[in-house]
């Protein structure tokens, strides 16, 4: 991953900032979080949540442990800032020093992905960065027409 593709994955990771979680869905292979404004943030790699420093979960913790109460706590936090790591290790950090990070443990695999307004975006260590634009502002292209 070269620093452009880096900051380019920071700045379009920096949407998040200000967005109001409303939910999340966690299971054995993922964690996605769903905001208020229907934007989400989803990864399969590792990931843990810490507050203050201190781990309270993550993906190798059991389904009840990680998906109870714990992660409730995050529900109507909002985005205060995000950081990609040189490794892409990729952190959201939420009001009251809640942190959720995605673990780059892959250059073959995607670390995260994203839905907003601008796509659907797809972030590697190893590829970088690489957004799908949404399907109304994707080009459409006529067929071609048969000529008499």
């Amino acid at each position: 991953m070269t620093i452009v593709e880096r900051d380019r994955a920071q700045q379009l990771l920096s949407n998040f900032v200000g967005r109001t979680l409303s939910s999340l869905e966690c299971g054995e292979f993922e964690l996605r979080l769903i905001f208020e404004d229907k934007s989400e943030f989803v990864t399969r790699s590792p990931w843990r949540l810490t507050l203050r420093g201190d781990l309270l979960t993550g993906s190798g913790d059991s389904k009840e442990r990680s998906s109870g109460e714990i992660l409730k706590h995050l529900n109507g936090l909002r985005v205060v800032s995000t950081h990609i790591s040189d490794y892409g290790d990729t952190k959201l950090f939420f009001e009251k020093d809640h942190v959720v990070e995605a673990v780059s443990d892959s250059v073959q695999y995607e670390t995260w992905e994203a839905h907003l307004e601008v796509g659907w975006i797809i972030f590697s260590a190893g590829g970088g960065v690489t957004v799908f634009p949404p399907a109304a502002a994707a080009e459409v292209r006529s067929p071609l027409r048969h000529q008499d």
